[in-house]
């Protein structure tokens, strides 16, 4: 491989103990011979115990470029499944439906799977990209970016306004409540908190208590964009996605002449605030219910595991 970048991977393959070096650019003459050794030899492990194959038949190589399993339109991280046209070019499924499905090399039909580099996705193991921030896993490659979201030490910018701290999401919980404890809204489950977001700014809001089980650490913001018709209102948590946990709220509108605004969604999990106008989930208000109003938001906590559901309010 020509080009390099920084660092180097490991990936496994059961097989019989063998010293080969595997040469990533070309193939052996020899290829029909080959191909029966394997099969050879594939025959032979299977009639192996596990402990035996375990310990006997594991081959490793070294990825020594990783460029390789980068999208070549977006430059992003190749995921299953991984689409090729019949030239051989590889394209992210991204980039195959934006493009529907026409290579933008040679404008040929992209349509079909590239097996043969979604099963080295499938094998390769790589240590956490929040490896040098505390995280010990080695992650499935193909898994890397859903591990990263989850990942307690993916480092997440603070969403107040203006402030250039980034940490984990335990350090930036501990960061709001120490150094924006005047700008940072409490709440309780269930009892609502009147708030008044000015357009292009944040509300950050959080739990009063904090439960054993990490109960009341996350940040819940607000924020406020104009539109031409009116305003919009959303609200996200911030922090890695909780699973079986959910953060239900609604918004309550009044405007100075007692005209009324109910909205429920449930708060998004993000790694950071985008500070775009939201496309879905947001409460939009018109422009005759401005400028005087109130706003109020009610969070919950609500828990759900196969069918059972029960909510903190």
């Amino acid at each position: 491989l020509g080009i390099q970048r920084r660092g180097s991977i490991e990936f496994g393959r059961r097989r019989e103990a063998t010293d080969i070096s595997i040469q990533m650019a070309g193939f052996s003459d020899d290829r029909s011979n080959e191909t029966s050794q394997k099969r050879r030899r594939t025959s032979a492990s299977a009639n192996k115990s596990s402990g035996d194959t375990e310990g006997k038949n594991k081959r490793t190589a070294t990825l020594m470029d990783l460029d390789v399993l980068d999208c070549s339109i977006c430059f992003d991280t190749l995921t299953v499944p991984i689409f090729q046209c019949d030239n051989g070019h590889v394209a992210c499924s991204s980039c195959c439906k934006k493009l529907k499905r026409k290579c933008a090399t040679c404008s040929l039909p992209t349509k079909s799977r590239n097996r043969a580099m979604e099963r080295v996705l499938e094998l390769l193991k790589v240590p956490c990209e929040n490896a040098e921030f505390g995280c010990s896993e080695s992650i499935s490659y193909a898994e890397m970016s859903t591990h990263v979201e989850r990942c307690a030490f993916t480092q997440r910018p603070c969403p107040f306004s203006g402030c250039g701290f980034t940490g984990s999401y335990e350090g930036l919980v501990e960061h709001s409540v120490s150094e924006h404890t005047r700008s940072l809204y409490m709440f309780e489950c269930g009892e609502p908190v009147f708030m008044y977001p000015k357009v292009g700014e944040r509300v950050v809001l959080k739990e009063k208590n904090t439960g054993e089980g990490g109960e009341g650490r996350e940040l819940v913001v607000v924020e406020c964009f104009e539109t031409p018709q009116g305003r919009i209102f959303s609200a996200s948590c911030v922090g890695p996605p909780m699973g079986f946990m959910k953060f239900p709220y609604s918004f309550k509108f009044i405007s100075s002449v007692g005209d009324k605004l109910c909205f429920e969604s449930s708060a998004k999990s993000v790694r950071e605030v985008s500070g775009e106008p939201p496309s879905e989930h947001f409460m939009f208000v018109p422009s005759y219910m401005f400028p005087d109003y109130k706003l109020h938001i009610c969070i919950n906590r609500k828990f759900t595991l196969g069918s059972y559901t029960t909510t903190t309010s």
